[in-house]
Protein backbone atom coordinates (compact mmCIF):
# COMPACT_ATOMS: atom_id res chain seq x y z
CA UNK A 1 0.00 0.00 0.00
CA UNK A 2 1.62 3.49 -0.84
CA UNK A 3 2.19 5.78 1.78
CA UNK A 4 -0.78 8.06 2.81
CA UNK A 5 1.43 11.46 2.38
CA UNK A 6 3.28 12.21 -0.09
CA UNK A 7 5.97 14.74 1.73
CA UNK A 8 5.71 16.03 5.39
CA UNK A 9 8.26 19.21 6.47
CA UNK A 10 9.10 19.15 9.92
CA UNK A 11 10.69 22.61 11.52
CA UNK A 12 12.22 22.51 14.38
CA UNK A 13 14.30 18.80 14.28
CA UNK A 14 14.92 17.95 18.04
CA UNK A 15 13.83 15.62 20.88
CA UNK A 16 9.96 16.35 19.31
CA UNK A 17 10.34 16.30 15.47
CA UNK A 18 12.61 14.39 15.83
CA UNK A 19 10.56 11.39 17.41
CA UNK A 20 7.84 12.35 14.94
CA UNK A 21 9.92 11.91 12.17
CA UNK A 22 11.35 8.50 13.70
CA UNK A 23 8.15 7.38 14.09
CA UNK A 24 6.66 7.81 11.01
CA UNK A 25 9.57 6.58 9.14
CA UNK A 26 9.23 3.55 11.20
CA UNK A 27 5.55 3.67 10.40
CA UNK A 28 6.21 4.46 6.29
CA UNK A 29 2.96 6.02 5.93
CA UNK A 30 4.70 9.37 4.61
CA UNK A 31 6.68 8.94 1.41
CA UNK A 32 9.41 11.88 2.69
CA UNK A 33 10.28 13.33 5.61
CA UNK A 34 12.00 16.88 5.16
CA UNK A 35 13.04 18.80 8.01
CA UNK A 36 14.51 22.15 8.78
CA UNK A 37 16.42 23.38 11.78
CA UNK A 38 18.65 26.45 11.99
CA UNK A 39 21.37 24.81 13.72
CA UNK A 40 22.87 20.72 13.03
CA UNK A 41 19.85 19.21 14.55
CA UNK A 42 18.22 18.53 10.80
CA UNK A 43 21.33 17.06 9.44
CA UNK A 44 21.95 14.76 12.98
CA UNK A 45 18.40 13.45 12.52
CA UNK A 46 19.33 12.67 8.69
CA UNK A 47 22.36 10.93 9.45
CA UNK A 48 20.56 9.12 12.09
CA UNK A 49 17.96 7.91 9.43
CA UNK A 50 14.96 9.73 10.88
CA UNK A 51 14.92 12.35 8.01
CA UNK A 52 15.13 11.59 4.01
CA UNK A 53 16.13 15.33 3.38
CA UNK A 54 18.00 17.56 5.55
CA UNK A 55 16.76 21.28 4.46
CA UNK A 56 18.49 24.31 4.34
CA UNK A 57 16.06 26.55 4.18
CA UNK A 58 12.24 26.51 5.79
CA UNK A 59 11.43 26.86 2.03
CA UNK A 60 13.07 23.95 0.82
CA UNK A 61 11.32 21.96 3.41
CA UNK A 62 7.74 23.43 3.10
CA UNK A 63 7.94 23.42 -0.63
CA UNK A 64 5.60 20.78 -2.26
CA UNK A 65 4.25 19.17 1.89
CA UNK A 66 0.97 18.44 1.93
CA UNK A 67 1.98 18.75 6.18
CA UNK A 68 4.09 21.06 8.01
CA UNK A 69 5.07 20.09 11.95
CA UNK A 70 6.41 23.11 13.29
CA UNK A 71 8.52 21.71 16.28
CA UNK A 72 10.32 24.24 17.22
CA UNK A 73 10.44 26.08 20.39
CA UNK A 74 7.64 28.63 21.18
CA UNK A 75 9.55 31.97 20.89
CA UNK A 76 10.76 30.40 17.47
CA UNK A 77 7.53 29.74 15.85
CA UNK A 78 6.33 33.36 15.08
CA UNK A 79 9.19 34.03 12.37
CA UNK A 80 8.88 30.22 11.37
CA UNK A 81 5.21 31.16 10.49
CA UNK A 82 6.01 34.14 9.04
CA UNK A 83 8.95 32.49 6.80
CA UNK A 84 6.11 29.39 5.38
CA UNK A 85 3.48 31.59 4.70
CA UNK A 86 5.08 32.34 0.76
CA UNK A 87 5.74 29.04 0.37
CA UNK A 88 3.32 26.74 1.09
CA UNK A 89 1.48 24.96 -1.30
CA UNK A 90 -2.19 25.98 -1.54
CA UNK A 91 -3.57 23.14 0.22
CA UNK A 92 -0.74 22.47 2.93
CA UNK A 93 -2.10 22.09 6.55
CA UNK A 94 -0.17 23.43 9.00
CA UNK A 95 -0.35 22.52 12.72
CA UNK A 96 2.71 22.86 15.45
CA UNK A 97 3.79 20.74 18.80
CA UNK A 98 3.84 23.58 21.35
CA UNK A 99 3.83 23.75 24.62
CA UNK A 100 1.56 26.83 24.82
CA UNK A 101 -1.34 27.87 22.75
CA UNK A 102 -2.33 31.48 23.16
CA UNK A 103 1.06 32.90 22.36
CA UNK A 104 1.44 30.69 18.95
CA UNK A 105 -1.91 30.63 17.73
CA UNK A 106 -2.19 34.48 18.10
CA UNK A 107 1.31 34.50 16.24
CA UNK A 108 -0.04 32.62 13.35
CA UNK A 109 -2.93 34.56 12.88
CA UNK A 110 -1.04 37.34 12.47
CA UNK A 111 1.08 36.27 9.97
CA UNK A 112 -0.16 32.92 7.90
CA UNK A 113 -2.35 34.83 5.92
CA UNK A 114 -5.43 32.97 4.42
CA UNK A 115 -2.92 29.55 5.60
CA UNK A 116 -4.65 30.31 9.27
CA UNK A 117 -8.20 28.75 8.08
CA UNK A 118 -5.53 25.35 7.67
CA UNK A 119 -3.54 25.69 10.51
CA UNK A 120 -4.37 23.12 13.51
CA UNK A 121 -2.90 24.33 16.77
CA UNK A 122 -1.45 20.99 18.79
CA UNK A 123 0.56 19.60 21.69
CA UNK A 124 2.04 16.13 21.91
CA UNK A 125 2.20 15.34 25.71
CA UNK A 126 5.24 13.36 25.38
CA UNK A 127 9.06 14.66 26.39
CA UNK A 128 12.05 13.68 28.18
CA UNK A 129 14.62 15.62 30.09
CA UNK A 130 16.95 14.90 27.38
CA UNK A 131 16.62 16.90 24.19
CA UNK A 132 18.36 17.01 20.71
CA UNK A 133 18.12 14.42 17.89
CA UNK A 134 20.16 12.17 19.45
CA UNK A 135 17.15 11.64 21.97
CA UNK A 136 14.59 10.94 19.21
CA UNK A 137 12.62 7.85 20.04
CA UNK A 138 10.24 6.18 17.34
CA UNK A 139 8.22 5.18 20.70
CA UNK A 140 7.75 8.76 22.59
CA UNK A 141 4.03 9.38 21.56
CA UNK A 142 2.98 5.70 21.86
CA UNK A 143 -0.34 5.65 24.39
CA UNK A 144 0.13 9.42 24.81
CA UNK A 145 -2.37 12.10 24.32
CA UNK A 146 -1.27 14.14 20.96
CA UNK A 147 -3.61 17.27 21.44
CA UNK A 148 -5.30 19.41 18.83
CA UNK A 149 -7.11 22.52 19.95
CA UNK A 150 -8.94 23.66 17.02
CA UNK A 151 -10.72 27.27 17.09
CA UNK A 152 -13.61 27.81 16.24
CA UNK A 153 -13.16 28.83 12.79
CA UNK A 154 -10.98 25.46 12.16
CA UNK A 155 -12.06 23.15 9.69
CA UNK A 156 -13.46 19.67 11.28
CA UNK A 157 -11.45 17.71 8.04
CA UNK A 158 -8.17 19.67 8.40
CA UNK A 159 -8.26 18.33 12.88
CA UNK A 160 -9.18 15.02 11.05
CA UNK A 161 -6.36 15.22 8.72
CA UNK A 162 -3.89 15.93 11.21
CA UNK A 163 -5.37 13.24 13.15
CA UNK A 164 -4.55 10.73 10.62
CA UNK A 165 -1.23 12.07 10.19
CA UNK A 166 -0.23 11.68 14.03
CA UNK A 167 -2.19 8.27 14.68
CA UNK A 168 0.89 6.14 13.27
CA UNK A 169 3.07 7.10 16.13
CA UNK A 170 0.44 5.07 18.60
CA UNK A 171 -0.79 8.50 19.82
CA UNK A 172 -4.68 8.85 21.62
CA UNK A 173 -5.20 12.34 19.59
CA UNK A 174 -8.06 14.30 21.59
CA UNK A 175 -9.16 17.64 21.31
CA UNK A 176 -9.20 20.38 23.95
CA UNK A 177 -10.38 24.04 24.14
CA UNK A 178 -6.69 26.38 23.66
CA UNK A 179 -7.79 28.59 26.63
CA UNK A 180 -8.27 26.02 28.90
CA UNK A 181 -4.99 24.31 27.30
CA UNK A 182 -2.96 26.98 28.88
CA UNK A 183 -4.73 27.15 32.35
CA UNK A 184 -4.36 23.16 32.97
CA UNK A 185 -0.94 22.62 31.75
CA UNK A 186 0.19 25.38 33.91
CA UNK A 187 -0.94 23.00 36.83
CA UNK A 188 0.11 19.73 34.90
CA UNK A 189 3.65 20.80 33.25
CA UNK A 190 4.69 24.33 33.53
CA UNK A 191 5.01 24.98 36.86
CA UNK A 192 5.91 21.13 38.02
CA UNK A 193 8.72 21.99 35.97
CA UNK A 194 9.59 25.18 37.52
CA UNK A 195 9.25 23.42 41.27
CA UNK A 196 11.64 20.86 40.45
CA UNK A 197 14.05 23.45 38.85
CA UNK A 198 13.94 25.05 42.37
CA UNK A 199 14.24 22.22 44.55
CA UNK A 200 17.57 21.81 42.33
CA UNK A 201 18.63 24.74 42.69
CA UNK A 202 18.19 24.96 46.61
CA UNK A 203 20.00 21.84 47.17
CA UNK A 204 22.68 22.72 44.49
CA UNK A 205 23.37 26.02 46.04
CA UNK A 206 23.56 24.32 50.05
CA UNK A 207 27.09 23.30 51.97
CA UNK A 208 25.65 19.58 51.33
CA UNK A 209 24.88 19.56 47.71
CA UNK A 210 28.11 17.02 47.04
CA UNK A 211 26.46 15.24 49.83
CA UNK A 212 23.01 14.94 48.53
CA UNK A 213 24.48 13.94 45.58
CA UNK A 214 26.60 11.60 46.91
CA UNK A 215 23.52 9.69 49.13
CA UNK A 216 20.66 10.31 47.51
CA UNK A 217 18.13 7.77 46.35
CA UNK A 218 15.30 7.04 44.01
CA UNK A 219 12.76 9.89 46.13
CA UNK A 220 14.89 12.71 45.04
CA UNK A 221 16.03 11.65 41.52
CA UNK A 222 12.11 11.35 40.65
CA UNK A 223 11.23 14.49 42.60
CA UNK A 224 13.86 16.51 40.51
CA UNK A 225 13.82 14.11 37.16
CA UNK A 226 12.70 17.48 34.97
CA UNK A 227 15.15 19.60 36.93
CA UNK A 228 17.75 18.06 33.91
CA UNK A 229 15.86 19.49 31.11
CA UNK A 230 16.83 22.48 29.00
CA UNK A 231 16.64 25.60 31.04
CA UNK A 232 16.35 28.14 28.27
CA UNK A 233 13.32 26.46 26.79
CA UNK A 234 11.41 25.77 30.40
CA UNK A 235 12.45 29.50 31.01
CA UNK A 236 10.36 30.84 27.45
CA UNK A 237 7.94 28.53 28.05
CA UNK A 238 7.00 29.26 31.35
CA UNK A 239 7.50 33.45 30.63
CA UNK A 240 5.28 32.82 27.89
CA UNK A 241 2.31 31.38 29.61
CA UNK A 242 3.45 33.50 32.87
CA UNK A 243 -0.17 34.05 33.71
CA UNK A 244 -1.33 30.98 33.95
CA UNK A 245 1.59 29.76 36.16
CA UNK A 246 1.39 32.44 38.41
CA UNK A 247 -1.39 31.28 39.46
CA UNK A 248 -0.39 27.89 40.16
CA UNK A 249 3.07 29.64 41.81
CA UNK A 250 0.39 30.90 44.14
CA UNK A 251 -1.39 27.99 45.06
CA UNK A 252 2.04 26.30 45.48
CA UNK A 253 3.04 29.17 47.78
CA UNK A 254 0.45 28.91 50.08
CA UNK A 255 0.66 24.58 50.40
CA UNK A 256 4.25 25.10 51.25
CA UNK A 257 4.33 28.26 53.66
CA UNK A 258 1.39 25.98 55.39
CA UNK A 259 3.60 23.37 55.83
CA UNK A 260 6.74 25.08 56.79
CA UNK A 261 4.27 27.00 59.51
CA UNK A 262 3.25 23.37 61.00
CA UNK A 263 7.01 22.56 60.77
CA UNK A 264 7.69 25.80 63.23
CA UNK A 265 4.85 24.95 65.16
CA UNK A 266 5.45 21.39 65.63
CA UNK A 267 1.79 20.48 64.61
CA UNK A 268 1.50 16.81 63.22
CA UNK A 269 -2.28 16.82 62.96
CA UNK A 270 -1.89 19.96 60.34
CA UNK A 271 1.46 18.26 58.29
CA UNK A 272 -1.15 14.74 58.19
CA UNK A 273 -3.80 16.44 57.13
CA UNK A 274 -2.05 18.47 54.20
CA UNK A 275 -0.15 14.96 53.65
CA UNK A 276 -3.12 13.11 53.16
CA UNK A 277 -4.96 15.57 50.79
CA UNK A 278 -1.47 15.46 48.58
CA UNK A 279 -1.46 11.74 48.59
CA UNK A 280 -5.10 10.58 47.83
CA UNK A 281 -4.82 13.22 44.35
CA UNK A 282 -1.33 11.75 43.93
CA UNK A 283 -2.78 7.99 44.02
CA UNK A 284 -5.00 8.81 41.09
CA UNK A 285 -2.46 10.10 39.21
CA UNK A 286 -1.24 6.39 38.36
Amino acid sequence: MPPAVQKLAILGVGLIGGSLAAALKRAGTVAQIAGYSPNDDARVARALGHLDVACDSVAEAVAGASFVVVAAPVTAMPALFAQIREALDSQAIVTDCGSTKRSVIDAARRVLGDAFLRYVPGHPIAGSERSGPQAADADLFRDRRWLLCPLDTTPQQHCEAVKRLVEPTGAQVSTLDPALHDRVFAEASHWPHAVAFGLSAAIAGGELAERALEYSGAGLRDTTRVGASSPTMWADILLDNREACLASAARFRACNEAIVAALEAGDRDALVAIFSAASRWRSRLG
